[in-house]
């Protein structure tokens, strides 16, 4: 590594790269022999090199090494090995990314080390809606446990935006409170997201990204798992027992009047197809009148608006949210280890964009 170094030093010194790099007319070589050395982790282990010196217009005197490699001043770990220790780190535990060193590099690093290189490496990932792909847009929140969150922890709220060509990435993440702190993922995306005409927007059913929405047309539609999935809850709190003829008859209707996928094959009978749902769904509210189960009623009686909006404005493909496998994707990190709010949404940015957003180091 040192006979490398010397090399494009004198490479570059002869061919006048060096005197631009470095933003002078004139430089002449000081000492490319010295006993003074620099300390630089690599991601293959701890490197000491030789600090090579020269002069510039023949008066300030510079250490050259670092420059001629691109790494910073006064850095141990150079921002290039922090990508690599935070990408590491955001994607296995402490002791595989040790593991692993240890085979390649035989060596280790500490835990707070990969920490720091997580925080650094999610600062320099943006974020962000893409003019190029669709309007439609799923929101979404999962409970995480972060250090000092209380009983109930805190939750990562993710904003992502359908791929034209299917799929889809991330537009924003933030972690709050329950049901609150949307604006700070909406704030720095109206800009972007008012370029489109009107956004259509999935959910479990939660109305609470609307908040940071104010100005911008949204067509909202319910996630169509959500609603079979909630109904199942709703049930418990009106005491129906599961698998009962009732909860088997209730969740039978509803899971057929949420399978819309025959629409797609056949748009010219979609108007007709939705009245027979809507038809449907009526009935399943009337029923769960008749059977005082206010739960139920009253969640599906508030959801009815939601339920079709994909299909009645021919949107495609958007009635179900995908962010259920993304969260899933994100926690699988999350819940190895104990996290401050900062750090895990570090690795939860890191592993969005990493999976989702092509982010590669």
């Amino acid at each position: 590594m040192k006979t490398v170094v010397r090399y494009f030093a004198e490479q570059y010194l002869g061919d006048g790269t060096l005197a631009r790099m470095l933003g002078c007319g004139r430089v002449a070589q000081k000492s490319f022999t010295g006993g003074r050395t620099t300390a630089i982790m690599t991601p293959f282990g701890k490197i000491i090199l030789p600090q090579l010196q020269v002069t510039m217009d023949g008066k300030r005197r510079v250490n050259i090494t670092r420059p001629l490699l691109g790494v910073e001043k006064w850095k141990r770990i150079p921002s290039i090995t922090i990508r690599y220790f935070g990408l590491m780190g955001a994607l296995a535990p402490l002791r595989v990314v040790n593991k692993f060193l240890e085979l390649f590099a035989g060596f280790r690093v500490s835990l707070m080390a990969i920490v720091r290189s997580i925080r650094s490496s999610a600062k320099s990932i943006k974020l962000g809606v893409d003019p190029d792909e669709t309007n439609i847009f799923e929101a979404d929140g999962t409970g995480i446990p972060v250090h000092n969150s209380g009983k109930r922890g805190k939750e990562l709220k993710i904003l992502a935006q359908r791929k034209a060509n299917s799929g889809i990435r991330i537009a924003g993440m933030a972690i709050g409170g329950y049901k609150q702190g949307w604006e700070d993922i909406f704030a720095p995306l109206k800009k972007a997201l008012a370029k489109f005409k009107e956004i259509f927007l999935v959910t479990d059913g939660d109305t609470s990204p609307l908040d940071g929405l104010s100005g911008i047309k949204v067509i909202l539609q319910r996630c169509l798992f959500h609603i079979g999935h909630e109904l199942k809850y709703t049930l418990w709190e009106d005491n129906v027992k599961r698998g009962s003829e009732l909860w088997n008859t209730l969740m039978a209707r509803i899971l057929d009047t949420t399978s819309l996928r025959r629409i797609r094959e056949n748009p010219e009978v979609c108007d007709k197809v939705i009245a027979v749902k809507k038809v449907q769904l009526t009935k399943i509210i009337q029923l769960c009148e008749r059977k005082d189960l206010k739960h139920s009623s009253a969640f599906l009686s508030n959801a009815k608006d939601d339920i079709f909006t994909g299909i009645e404005n021919r949107i495609g493909g958007g009635t179900t949210s995908l962010l259920e496998r993304v969260m899933r994707t994100i926690n699988q990190r999350i819940n190895v280890a104990q996290w401050s709010a900062v750090s895990a949404l570090a690795v939860a940015t890191i592993r969005g964009a990493y999976y989702y957003n092509g982010y590669q180091v």
